[in-house]
């Protein structure tokens, strides 16, 4: 067996149950909740807190969340919980990063909303992220590398946060959370109204502090709404189902569809597409992110995806228990644009946003995908649902060559790679060294399910019989 071969059989498993996660241990949080007798959504929300504090800059309770889901087998359904800019955003002056660039925390309806299709309590659905808040959280090579990309951002906003104490970490060295593993529990006990007493006080109290806007009334709010998706339909019924504006989703079809129709280059529609997003205000940018899915025996599915937005550690405001607020309005809007148009900021306005998640229908079945990246979501998610059309296995979407793009529109390619390096003057990389984290479920006809996890960082499939 070749050495790919035997990392694609690594990245792919096949159950009655599976989870997806961009850690082991939220993955094996999800697993466990399977084992106490909980469904896909409850094995969902344990890995997706877990990660809350395994990665604190990248998702959080004070971030936002975006989902693609059904429920015993019914119709697939989209989640948006984007919290909206401060009422105050008139009379203040809205910068991407910093105190005054955090919105609404959407993250505990949203999560509280996936909470009404899951069977365990919350209490002890937080109970895994709680352990490893208080025992500690390893610091990974992934996570640590982004310690170096927003240093010099903590350190203006935030220089006593606990990311940044003591020595400089290692990998392998422990990062205790206990104020994240508190707040947590306050989440199960108050759910989507978590901010709405003595945690959103704190969050002003600091907030306000370091010239922020936000109020403790912006706070008291339920943004978590259920929509139908954006469907794309192609030849033979394949049928893309993709959460709908003010997300990428419908971007996607869009893309894919011009794929289809002629002989153009990825990198060149998704581009184009991109500006017009950028035009009509509806372009966003969230690295920040990270990503799960989970599926059931039941016909429960679920892709998750949760942000605290841009770079990494979100504003660079870190509150004294550990949590990392948000950028969304300062990121997601254009601070250019004139007023009253469509990316303009405005009070109680939704900014746009890079996140999405999709669902491909097709003879082989229902296949939930999804990936962190901000920029690069689109192009990832492109290139992995274009290779599904092209009837690919799992194991070889989640390990074949990428190409990525940046802010600035540079791009760069493993070898191999969908691109034409001459055109777009391409930097090569080496073999599987982009941060891509694809994370791919499908469900068969029969019912039995297979899962892959991107093996370029740390994610993990894991299923049970």
């Amino acid at each position: 067996m070749s050495d790919l071969a035997r990392l694609q059989q690594a990245c792919t498993v096949e159950g009655r149950r599976a989870v997806t996660a961009a850690l082991p241990q939220s993955a094996s949080a999800g697993m466990s909740a399977y084992a106490q007798g909980g469904n896909a959504f409850d094995a969902a929300l344990a890995a997706c807190f877990v990660e809350t504090v395994a990665l604190p800059m990248k998702c959080g309770l004070a971030g936002d969340v975006i989902a693609l889901f059904r429920v015993r087998g019914g119709p697939v359904q989209t989640l948006f919980s984007v919290g909206a800019g401060a009422a105050s955003l008139a009379s203040n002056t809205l910068e991407k990063l910093g105190p005054k660039s955090v919105g609404v925390p959407g993250a505990p309806d949203g999560y509280a909303a996936l909470h009404r299709m899951a069977r365990l309590p919350l209490d002890r659905l937080v109970q895994p992220a709680v352990a490893a808040a208080n025992n500690g959280v390893w610091w990974t090579r992934t996570a640590l590398s982004y310690l170096p990309e927003s240093r010099e951002l903590l350190q203006k906003w935030s220089p006593d946060c606990v990311y940044l104490a003591g020595p400089e970490p290692k990998v392998g060295d422990r990062l205790h959370l206990p104020g994240l593993g508190s707040l947590l529990e306050e989440f199960a006990r108050c759910g989507s109204e978590l901010f709405f007493g003595a945690a959103g006080a704190q969050l002003v109290h600091e907030l306000s502090a370091r010239g922020g806007f936000l109020r403790e009334e912006d706070l008291r709010v339920h943004p978590a709404r259920i929509v139908a998706p954006r469907v794309t339909e192609f030849a033979d019924g394949v049928r893309l189902y993709a959460t709908p504006a003010p997300t990428h989703g419908g971007l996607l079809g869009e893309v894919l569809q011009r794929l289809l129709a002629g002989n153009e280059q990825q990198a060149t529609v998704v581009a184009e597409m991109r500006a017009l997003a950028r035009a009509a205000g509806r372009d966003g940018r969230d690295p920040g992110t990270s990503l799960v899915t989970a599926a059931d025996d039941e016909g429960n599915a679920v892709v998750v995806v949760h942000s605290n937005s841009f770079p990494r550690f979100g504003s660079g405001v870190v509150l004294s228990n550990g949590l990392v607020l948000a950028n969304r309005p300062g990121r997601g809007f254009d601070l250019q644009a004139a007023p009253g148009s469509p990316n303009a900021p405005a009070p109680g306005k939704t900014p746009p946003t890079t996140l999405h998640a999709w669902a491909l229908e097709n003879r082989h079945g229902l296949t939930f995908g999804g990936t962190p990246g901000g920029v690069n979501q689109l192009p990832w998610n492109v290139q992995s649902v274009a290779q599904l059309l092209q009837d690919c296995p799992l194991q070889e979407v989640v390990t074949s060559p990428r190409w990525s793009t940046d802010d600035s529109g540079k791009y760069s390619a493993e070898p191999g790679a969908a691109i034409d390096v001459a055109q777009f003057e391409v930097r090569m990389v080496a073999p599987l060294s982009n941060r891509s984290v694809q994370q791919l479920m499908r469900i068969r006809p029969d019912g039995s399910l297979q899962a892959a996890a991107d093996p370029r960082t740390n994610a993990q499939a894991c299923a049970v019989y």
